[in-house]
């Protein structure tokens, strides 16, 4: 059995080890009604994740675990109707903040698993409507009609995750004012909100960033209910969300392409600006369908001048540097974010590159998994090791890594094109 067949039958045998049930509650941890999927198999992440299921559904979906996939969909509906929206994890002290939302995403992949489910197709439609408004309403910047990053968090919760920003983000020990230690706190929390806790991706600045790739999800996920209402018949309303999409669309194209650079980028709102480093966010807009042809070849060019190595794509270039060293940025790749260049680049045409990317991820995974017998949460993709920037233990993990590598696996055994 080749290393490659190993891992595919190591990730099938170890799906239902990462299933949860927790109905009732249990301290922190929030109840929900259906088994859910967290990230680590042991140790680690033990709690339904908002961005991380998604890549983990992709790879359960392609391995013929779709009832799981649909259990955690229907958590997800749960957690909307309860909470107006996904919280980052499903624990209480995740309320304060949500994650990019890929719900439309998944979705968009729940529908194609069950397209003659009418009940959960409308329950699907009412709540992806819901997450909608959330953003809308909290996240929206009326000026620019972009939608950034942020939170929710009351004082008494900003004042007490000033200890996170210390001990992760290298601010100081005494803050300068009571101002100060909220203003650190936010920044802190509105990167969390992102996934990507934490990056020198926004400058120190992401409650102010009309980020990239949350504009680009929510253009998707406007797409999916115009795509849904099409099947309801619904033409008025299918209309509308098109509409909606169009509209951020142009929003996207006139505030987060820098033509100069040849990239997308998060816009800088009060300063007018695109925030300088360059990261693999840039590529959210292909895997969404935002981009135009044009703007699709000049990320193409941008990512393999500074962003594509030996073992796939940084998550910042090379010379983003913080005060400290931060998990989401140099030398880390991270998995969802080479799904999304290989899914997005093959979505564009470039599928020579598309299967370079989604070959090197086979290679640092296997390589690794020839080390250690296990998966890892991110890999470090200049020199192919777990030798990784890291703000905690990185923990050994399923979930997005297993995932992606099933879709890269696929990808390439059928040269660029899925199942």
């Amino acid at each position: 059995m080749t290393v490659r067949a190993q891992i595919l039958d190591f990730i099938a045998k170890r799906w239902m080890d990462t299933v949860r049930v927790n109905r009732d509650g249990d301290g922190d941890r929030i109840g929900l009604p259906y088994p859910y999927t967290v990230p680590c198999a042991k140790d680690g992440f033990q709690d339904l994740y908002y961005w991380d299921t998604y890549f983990a559904c992709r790879g359960m979906a392609m391995q013929g675990e779709v009832g799981q996939v649909k259990n955690n969909l229907l958590d997800f509906i749960y957690e909307i109707d309860t909470y107006g929206f996904i919280p980052n994890g499903s624990r209480a002290c995740f309320l304060n903040r949500s994650q990019p939302p890929f719900f439309g995403a998944l979705v968009e992949l729940a529908d194609a698993l069950f397209p003659d489910d009418v009940a959960l197709r409308r329950k699907m439609i009412a709540a992806l409507e819901k997450e909608l408004e959330f953003w809308r309403k909290y996240r929206l910047d009326h000026e620019t009609g972009l939608f950034h990053y942020g939170s929710n968090a009351d004082e008494a919760t900003l004042r007490g995750f000033y200890s996170c920003a210390v001990e992760r983000g290298g601010y100081p020990a005494r803050p300068e004012s009571e101002q100060a230690m909220f203003g650190a706190s936010l920044e802190m929390i509105t990167e969390a909100e992102s996934g990507w806790d934490f990056t020198p991706r926004f400058e120190r600045r992401s409650p102010e960033c009309g980020a990239v790739d949350l504009n680009s999800l929510l253009f998707r996920s406007f797409g999916v209910l115009a795509s849904l209402y099409d099947k309801e018949h619904d033409e008025c309303r299918a209309a509308s969300w098109r509409r909606q999409g169009e509209i951020t669309q142009m929003r996207i194209a006139a505030h987060c392409f820098d033509a100069r650079r040849g990239c997308f980028s998060d816009y800088l709102i009060p300063e007018k600006r695109h925030t300088k480093p360059l990261s693999a966010a840039s590529l959210v807009p292909l895997w969404c369908g935002v981009a135009t042809p044009e703007q699709g070849a000049a990320v193409l060019e941008s990512m393999e001048k500074y962003l594509e190595k030996d073992f796939g794509i940084l998550t910042c270039e090379e010379s983003a540097v913080s005060r400290c060293p931060m998990q989401w940025a140099a030398p880390n790749g991270w998995p969802p974010l080479q799904f999304m260049a290989i899914e997005g680049l093959a979505r564009y045409g470039f599928t020579a590159a598309a299967l370079r990317v989604a070959a090197k991820y086979l290679d640092v995974v296997e390589r690794n998994f020839a080390k250690t017998g296990d998966l890892w949460e991110k890999y470090n993709v200049i020199d192919g090791s777990t030798n990784v920037g890291e703000e905690y233990k990185m923990p050994a993990m399923m979930g997005w890594t297993a995932g992606t590598y099933v879709f890269a696996a696929d990808f390439v055994a059928h040269g660029g094109l899925n199942k």
